[in-house]
């Protein structure tokens, strides 16, 4: 329970670090963009990989500032490029879960991968799968049995190479993280 709680206290002291909230505030840039690029299938069912940015702040932050970097994303994310959907807080919601649990499972972690598949597989069958699949039902008036075979479909097809993608890019990132703090020192540039 203990190293449950640092990985919270940990996350909450990257706020106050200033290079640590600008690396944060990038990649919620980056997710931004990736998001825009998203594959749109149907008003429920879209496919992309924004997903990265908010698993390599929770991989490089952890809980707090995933969580907190992910709502704030989903809130711009949704002035950006609404297309005239209706603003629905509970996805903000289940973003902020999902930044909280990359967090939770890969934060102080190295990108190894049991906690990569936890991670993502977690996030996939709790916010994807469930909590996303509740809200598209109630925000379309469509029954959730009638799109939850479609979204189960989809994201347990795409989870192999979500987890694919998250290990090969969350290793390189952990890489690139480590080599900046051995060069700019534990007091220097990156915290």
């Amino acid at each position: 329970m203990q190293k449950f709680l640092t990985l919270f206290h940990d996350s909450a002291a990257e706020l106050k670090c200033l290079p640590s909230m600008v690396i944060a505030s990038m990649l919620m840039a980056v997710g931004l963009v990736l998001g825009s690029i998203t594959i749109k299938v149907t008003p429920f069912l879209h496919i992309g990989v924004s997903f990265l940015a908010n698993a390599i702040t929770g991989l490089l932050f952890g809980p707090v500032v995933a969580m907190l970097t992910a709502g704030l994303g989903d809130i711009i994310g949704y002035f950006l490029s609404s297309g005239g959907d209706a603003f629905f807080f509970p996805f903000t919601l289940t973003a902020m879960l999902s930044g909280c649990l990359y967090g939770i499972f890969l934060y102080h972690s190295n990108a190894k991968l049991p906690r990569v598949i936890a991670a993502k597989a977690s996030v996939t069958f709790i916010s994807n799968i469930l909590l996303n699949t509740i809200w598209c039902s109630i925000l379309y008036g469509k029954g959730f049995m009638a799109i939850f075979p479609v979204r189960l479909t989809k994201n347990l097809t795409l989870l192999p190479f979500e987890i694919a993608m998250l290990f090969v890019i969350g290793k390189a990132i952990q890489k690139i993280y480590d080599v900046s703090q051995q060069h700019f020192g534990a007091q220097g540039a990156l915290h």
